[in-house]
């Protein structure tokens, strides 16, 4: 046989491969998650499955790995002086499971894409869990700042509007910079956890500590409206135990508040070495 005869068979060969590899049987044919560019003998990919409009760091070639949500940033490098946050998978807080497209955020942070931060242990049953956003509006939301807010501009300054969680804690009394309100909360702290005592006036004193008319609020730059109030635990007369917000009075006061005189009521000395906050103690009212 002729040289051109081996020549048209082994051209004809190779014909036959690329017809054959141009329907991307060597990609699985997209897995069913895709569809063939036959032009390129390559996989376009369905959304959630590597297209090119999602927001990822990975593509699986042939459409066999989920994308994950994306959400901005919680950090990343800044591309101006003003520009950050860009939209990131999973917050850039989390790890993608490419074979459920679900992230699995780090430890403190929440969500689908990770872009909400949890509230410390869930603000204990004794709080709200809140967003900045919704923070800034709320007249209870420590510290106090009336007529506040903090949304608007989340491409810049206000970029975690809706995403920094934090507790606004419960109160039984009306927590505020109004008249008849309280300036504290009755239970505080970042996850809520702590309650504060029954409060008072001292009665050694001429003062009236309750009243918190023009004073201003912690950590604010607001005052105290006419007849605002401050919370004094346990009228300064006895130590509080923030565990249980129960007053352990002074010797010669006694009241919820310790805020009552009488000589005759006495606390003996707590157990050496467990401290004052424990609640191994007795109260004698009258000897």
């Amino acid at each position: 046989m002729s040289y051109l005869f081996w020549k048209e068979i082994l051209l004809t060969f190779f014909m036959l491969i690329i017809l054959c590899s141009s329907d991307c049987s060597m990609q699985n044919h997209c897995n069913g998650h895709g569809m063939c560019d036959l032009s390129l003998n390559k996989c376009n990919c369905f959304e959630g499955w590597g297209a090119s409009t999602d927001v990822t760091l990975y593509r699986a070639p042939d459409c066999s790995a989920r994308t994950c949500p994306s959400w901005r940033a919680w950090s990343d490098i800044p591309t101006s002086s003003t520009t950050a946050h860009n939209v990131a998978e999973c917050a850039n807080r989390g790890t993608c499971d490419r074979t459920t497209g679900t992230c699995k955020c780090f430890p403190g942070f929440t969500g689908t894409a990770c872009e909400r931060s949890r509230c410390p242990n869930d603000c204990s049953g004794h709080g709200i869990c809140v967003s900045m956003k919704q923070m800034a509006r709320m007249d209870n939301a420590l510290p106090l700042a009336p007529n506040t807010f903090y949304e608007g501009y989340d491409d810049s300054v206000t970029w975690d509007e809706d995403m920094s969680y934090g507790c606004v804690c419960d109160s039984s009394w009306t927590v505020g910079l109004g008249n008849g309100e309280t300036q504290q909360s009755e239970w505080f702290g970042p996850d809520c956890s702590m309650r504060r005592c029954p409060s008072g006036d001292d009665p050694f004193t001429l003062i009236v500590e309750t009243n918190c008319t023009g004073r201003k609020a912690a950590n604010s730059i607001h005052s105290g409206a006419e007849g605002n109030l401050c919370h004094i635990d346990c009228s300064n007369r006895g130590l509080c135990d923030y565990k249980t917000g129960v007053c352990q009075c002074f010797n010669g006061l006694y009241g919820s508040a310790c805020n009552i005189i009488d000589a005759t009521a006495v606390y003996t000395y707590w157990s050496k070495g467990r401290g004052p906050h424990t609640k191994n103690y007795e109260r004698v009212d009258i000897l």
